[in-house]
């Protein structure tokens, strides 16, 4: 009877272990409670607040390109995949022809765990397509920003302008938006695509000073 019984515990043990483990990878055990991943109806999940964030008006922290942690200072001579104070890059470049940055790279699934990762060129497109979402300018919890709901599902998402860091300053943060993308910008490795809005424009593009790598930027990640 005592075999019996420990064996049965055993199996309970291990069971619940199974669930444990299945919640772990399905959110990350990194990822806040208040996380949620938000159906537009697109080809990804959107999450409901910037990586760092605490509610979703938050900026949340802002990460040079293929970095995890943020920082005080964001310039060449701080970024960790460049030479010394110079633009030569040591990845991420036309020497190794990488265009995506690789997990360990990617500060949404370093700090939130499970399946969340940056977004690609082609999903923040897709988030930016007047055809599959309703953009609407509003504010929030004091924070001005676009309200960002799927035409399919009806779901929407907030925003908010972010700015972004430039050496220890925070540059445009109550003009523009400026999300990263986790896509890089092959006529000029030195930049990477982005998002970025204000109250008349919502785009995808690479062609501004923030978009230069070693620029701190916010994330919105999606699974």
């Amino acid at each position: 009877m005592k075999q019996f019984l420990l064996s049965a515990l055993t199996l309970i043990l291990l069971g619940a272990a199974g669930n444990v483990k299945a919640v772990a990878a399905d959110g990350g055990e990194s990822t806040p409670g208040e996380v949620e991943a938000v159906d537009l109806g697109l080809s990804v999940k959107w999450a409901n607040m910037n990586v760092g964030a605490k509610r979703d008006s938050g900026f949340g922290s802002y990460f040079a390109w293929g970095e995890i942690k943020p920082k005080a200072f964001y310039s060449w001579g701080t970024y960790i995949w460049s030479k010394d104070n110079t633009q030569f890059l040591t990845k991420y470049s036309t020497s190794d022809r990488m265009t995506q940055l690789v997990p360990s790279d990617d500060a949404a699934r370093a700090n939130w765990g499970g399946q969340w990762r940056m977004p690609t060129l082609e999903e923040c497109e897709e988030l930016a397509d007047p055809d599959k979402c309703q953009w609407e300018w509003t504010t929030k919890d004091g924070v001005n920003g676009y309200k960002v709901t799927g035409r399919k599902t009806g779901n929407s998402i907030f925003l908010p302008i972010t700015g972004f860091r430039f050496y220890e300053g925070v540059q445009f943060r109550a003009v523009k938006g400026i999300y990263w993308t986790a896509t890089l910008y092959n006529a000029n490795p030195n930049k990477a695509w982005c998002l970025e809005f204000d109250f008349s424009d919502v785009d995808v593009h690479y062609g501004n000073l923030s978009s230069n790598r070693f620029s701190g930027r916010c994330i919105r990640a999606v699974r």
